[in-house]
């Protein structure tokens, strides 16, 4: 049933699409299949609707994902520095701070082991000064990005309304009818 009306609602569409997103992973289409599929009854207005707000959520996602890499590669950046005076063949990438942050701690013991042997030259001794620093560093941009995916949940949020709109006018027709249907037959 619900394959259905995915198919219903992808005839809809294909026709009159208004996003374009290249998109080799295929996130937009499984976000935007997923919502099609969760149509009652698909029309015209529903769909494009459900197309915009696939975008928004796609949009959203990748806005949180640019948040994290710009921390990510501060941080990395902030740590090099501060071990500039030491030396070091090991140059931190943003994958690297990112298995610290899920948990490896034998990598961020070795940081702020080399963070220490360098503190001569810096006062960043540890894996979590240097994230603090690369946090002030770099607030501008994390404050842009925020801002990004708040206007992608406001979008998300006026989209639903205005689809939820649609759906309780389709069910406040069909309850009409059967009000109508059974007054007549009374």
């Amino acid at each position: 049933m619900a394959e259905d009306k995915l198919q219903q609602s992808l005839a809809i569409l294909n026709p009159i699409r208004t996003v374009d997103l290249r998109d080799k992973t295929g996130n937009f289409e499984a976000i935007l299949q997923g919502l099609l599929s969760d149509l009652e009854t698909p029309n015209t207005l529903s769909v494009l609707l459900c197309e915009q707000i696939a975008e928004s959520i796609f949009w959203m996602r990748r806005h949180v994902e640019d948040k994290e890499l710009i921390l990510l590669e501060a941080t990395a950046e902030k740590i090099d520095k501060a071990q500039s005076g030491f030396s070091s063949d090991r140059a931190y990438t943003a994958e690297d701070i990112k298995q610290v942050l899920l948990g490896d701690e034998t990598l961020k013991q070795k940081i702020n082991d080399e963070l220490k042997r360098a503190s001569f030259n810096s006062t960043s001794t540890s894996f979590d000064g240097c994230r603090a620093k690369a946090f002030v560093s770099c607030a501008k941009e994390i404050r842009i990005a925020d801002d990004l995916i708040q206007r992608q949940m406001l979008n998300i949020r006026h989209l639903q309304k205005s689809l939820d709109a649609i759906d309780i006018k389709s069910r406040i027709i069909k309850r009409m009818d059967l009000e109508l249907e059974r007054i007549e037959r009374d």
